[in-house]
């Protein structure tokens, strides 16, 4: 029973894998390029976000706590 259930299920897979509109090359390379530049430039922005916050609790803990 489960058996068939199973195989029922990847018969409608790929059944419905064949409907799908597949990018051609161009596309790929085109969206994967925007999706590794905006990857980028968050990272350095979050990276820079980063040492901006570290130094501003790094000051603040060393003036309230005498500069240690």
């Amino acid at each position: 029973m489960a058996q068939a259930k199973f195989w029922k299920f990847l018969s409608e897979v790929r059944y419905e894998v064949k409907k799908v509109t597949w990018p051609n090359k161009k596309q790929l390379v085109s969206t994967t390029g925007a999706v590794v530049f905006v990857l980028l430039v968050s990272g350095a922005f979050l990276g820079l976000l980063d040492i901006l916050f570290t130094n501003v609790i790094r000051n603040a803990l060393a003036a309230l706590t005498g500069g240690m």
